[in-house]
């Protein structure tokens, strides 16, 4: 997914004026780090939740926790909402916001998205393979400017300045 395309998408599709982007961040990930960096400059607004480490090796980010809080905590800010995710875990929140809301969407991938989310936002769930034509990355043959090497643009720093977003 070509992540500048989506968020020009959203703005122009659904007017949408503010854009989060709730992810896990391992500050030791520094390919990580400079893809939110990336997103940054494109205009999201990050939720970053630290992950956690395991002794046996797995590692966990609670984001759908966040992401549940923040959309009730922030309810009364809002008219409408448009949510990636296909995660049935949201259906309590998504029921609630539909009951409350002018306008609720929900895009996500069809196959992977719950039966009863498709089911709860009917109209308003969004296939997001159908729009894959307008949120891909280029062709291979075709440049962009996102995908140059990491290592060499990564900012030392970006683990600092990520720490702050909240």
């Amino acid at each position: 997914m070509d992540f500048k395309k989506l968020i020009s998408y959203l703005k122009s599709r659904f007017n949408c004026t503010k854009i989060y982007y709730y992810a896990g961040v391992d500050n030791e990930n520094k390919k990580q780090l400079h893809f939110y960096e990336k997103l940054q400059e494109f205009g999201y607004l990050l939720r970053l939740v630290p992950v956690k480490k395991f002794k046996d090796g797995k590692k966990k980010a609670d984001v759908d926790s966040r992401m549940t809080f923040e959309m009730m905590k922030y309810y009364p800010e809002y008219d409408k909402a448009v949510i990636f995710t296909g995660d049935g875990d949201y259906y309590w929140a998504l029921e609630y916001l539909k009951e409350k809301k002018q306008q609720i969407w929900l895009i996500g991938f069809r196959k992977n998205t719950a039966q009863e989310l498709k089911q709860l936002l009917g109209q308003q769930f969004n296939d997001l393979s159908r729009l894959k034509d307008k949120l891909s990355y280029p062709q291979k043959n075709e440049v962009d400017a996102c995908l140059g090497s990491t290592s060499r643009d990564y900012d030392h720093n970006l683990s600092n300045k990520l720490k702050k977003v909240k």
